[in-house]
């Protein structure tokens, strides 16, 4: 695929709140974030991007890397510029590769919040008595809600990028939304 070393480059890792500072830039890039507190560091998530820019603004994940972020991970992205003239089969193959070599958890849907809260249901429900059925009912019912609050906030994140100053009160709501639902199960 490669004929020289020279024609990859490596970006400067950089942390995640500082994302937005990253240029407009058409050129193909395996990106890696990375969630660190104290001495362990883990690659939480490996994308491939044609405008790294562009697709950190509008990530899927951004609510999940904005929750890491303010529980107190420090959360960093560097990455590979591939070369140029790299074929899209190339790139999505080594995209691949290091998917599957570091295996990042929110490469997986499974460890997304909303289905890490079903799992918990189903786990509380597994080990309930039939009599406890109303206990179900009502934590399937605040799992629908907990979902719509999930996707609305999510919006929310993505449309205070563009008013540029809601996003500290957008991570508060998660951050009580969360504390919220903890709550209700103790």
């Amino acid at each position: 695929m490669l004929n020289r070393t020279s024609e990859v480059f490596s970006l400067e890792e950089m942390a995640w709140e500082n994302s937005h500072l990253l240029p407009e830039d058409r050129r193909k890039v395996i990106y890696f974030v990375t969630a660190m507190q104290g001495e362990n560091r883990e690659i939480v998530y490996v994308g491939l991007a044609h405008n790294l820019s562009k697709r950190l603004r509008s990530h899927h994940r951004k609510v999940e890397f904005e929750f890491l972020n303010r529980m107190g991970y420090q959360v960093k992205i560097f990455g590979i510029v591939l070369p140029h003239g790299i074929s899209e089969r190339q790139a999505q193959s080594v995209h691949v590769f290091y998917t599957r070599i570091f295996q990042p958890k929110l490469n997986n849907d499974y460890h997304s919040f909303v289905v890490i809260q079903a799992e918990q249901i189903k786990e509380q429900f597994e080990s309930c008595e039939p009599y406890q059925g109303g206990y179900f009912k009502t934590h399937i019912k605040k799992w629908e809600q907990n979902r719509c609050r999930y996707e609305g906030l999510k919006k929310q994140i993505e449309n205070c990028d563009q008013s540029g100053d809601e996003k500290e009160a957008v991570i508060n709501k998660i951050w009580e939304a969360g504390k919220e639902y903890l709550m209700a199960d103790i």
